[in-house]
């Protein structure tokens, strides 16, 4: 039997699943967007315990739905047993892997996954070379995605770092530009082992590390540590740096926002919120400037995006059903910003929003609300691997 599912909290969690009620369906965004009974969590952790079982081969067609989750752990949150459906089908995954069998969609994703690493650090490079270091009291590092979208919301961040006194922040300069969580939705742990222990290597010169990312901010500060990789600085959300300094940020003087405060949605990432406890930091920068509006879906109850577990490569247009799921309540009610700390959040959500809602990264958002004034190089933004 393959080893993610030796240990026997694994095999409970698989039968706990398999003759449930489904008393957690309503809580899965695939499912729900996709309008398939196999992609309940239930059904996807029953028909890996199957396999587990023997019952059924280990092929493409019955790996299939493994594939069809974001790890946002939402049925969780639902769950009478705290059972992890995200992290044991992520498990599932990686046994596939292994015996070859991956979603046609991640054919070569090794393969993929360093070119991309390679461009995206070569671009971050050419776009800020003066702020890049390898040693400091404050790293940041960006996320793939921030890179990859184009570059405009790192130079905000700069920006507000700026005018709130945080002049020690530098760009981490290092031959990666991903923490690695792909690796692990795609099932390649051994690539992730040896991915971590190179990028904890590159952050090891900075006492803080901030990351604009969810998911591989819970893959720096606990997948890491799972996989025996060690990581000597303090690893926290852009949001954390930028709640408790946000006091200082003021807005001008006769600008509209010094007057009456405008009303913004604030999205919580579902990593952020389900795994990092990151919730109060970022409506903490927020409200200094605005007043910040919630979600029918909040905080340890928010629904995903459809960023994470590699969504929008293995179910693209469900992926997007998700995020257009997401806004279509601000839409409903009029339109209106909404913002999110998470680079992939940012992205997912920009690009499905309709023409009444408009989509910032927190350090964007921010710098666009007080005033602050900022530039960035052009980078054509890209939606390859």
């Amino acid at each position: 039997m393959s080893e993610p599912f030796s240990p026997g909290s694994v095999t409970k969690q698989l039968d706990n699943c398999t003759y449930c009620p489904k008393m957690c369906r309503h809580a899965c965004p695939v499912s729900t967007a996709s309008g398939r009974e196999t992609h309940i969590p239930q059904a996807k952790m029953d028909r890996l315990n199957q396999i587990r079982l023997g019952r059924s081969p280990w092929t493409q067609e019955t790996t299939d739905p493994l594939w069809a989750c974001t790890g946002c752990r939402h049925c969780t949150s639902y769950c009478d047993h705290d059972n992890e459906p995200g992290m044991v089908l992520f498990a599932g995954r990686a046994a596939a892997v292994a015996k070859g069998i991956t979603h046609p969609a991640l054919t070569n994703y090794s393969e993929r996954f360093r070119a991309r690493e390679e461009r995206l650090s070569a671009q971050l490079k050419a776009a800020f070379p003066e702020r890049l270091a390898t040693t400091g009291e404050i790293g940041l590092w960006p996320g793939c995605d921030a890179i990859d979208k184009g570059t405009a919301d790192i130079a905000a961040a700069f920006s507000v770092f700026e005018r709130v006194g945080l002049d020690d922040v530098k760009l981490v300069d290092a031959p990666q530009a991903c923490a690695g969580y792909p690796l692990l939705a795609a099932g390649h742990r051994d690539l992730f082992r040896w991915h971590a222990g190179r990028v904890a290597a590159s952050l090891r010169g900075f006492r803080k590390v901030a990351i604009n990312c969810s998911a591989c901010l819970y893959a720096l500060r606990a997948q890491y540590a799972a996989e025996g990789v060690n990581v000597r600085p303090e690893i926290v959300a852009v949001a954390d740096l930028l709640g408790p300094a946000a006091n200082n940020l003021a807005c001008p003087v006769g600008s509209p926002e010094a007057g009456a405060r405008r009303s913004v949605y604030y999205h919580d990432p579902c990593y952020h919120a389900r795994y990092n406890g990151v919730m109060d930091a970022p409506r903490r920068a927020l409200g200094q400037l605005v007043e910040v509006r919630e979600l029918a879906w909040n905080r340890g109850d928010t629904e995903c995006c459809g960023g994470g577990g590699l969504l929008p490569k293995t179910m693209p247009m469900v992926a997007d059903q998700m995020a257009k799921r997401r806004l279509a309540e601000v839409h409903a009610t009029g339109g209106g910003l909404v913002v999110t700390s998470c680079a992939t959040c940012a992205f997912m959500l920009k690009r499905n929003a309709p023409a009444s809602v408009e989509v910032a990264d927190l350090a964007t958002a921010m710098a666009q609300l007080s005033g602050t004034v900022f530039s960035a190089p052009t980078v054509a933004a890209t939606d390859d691997d």
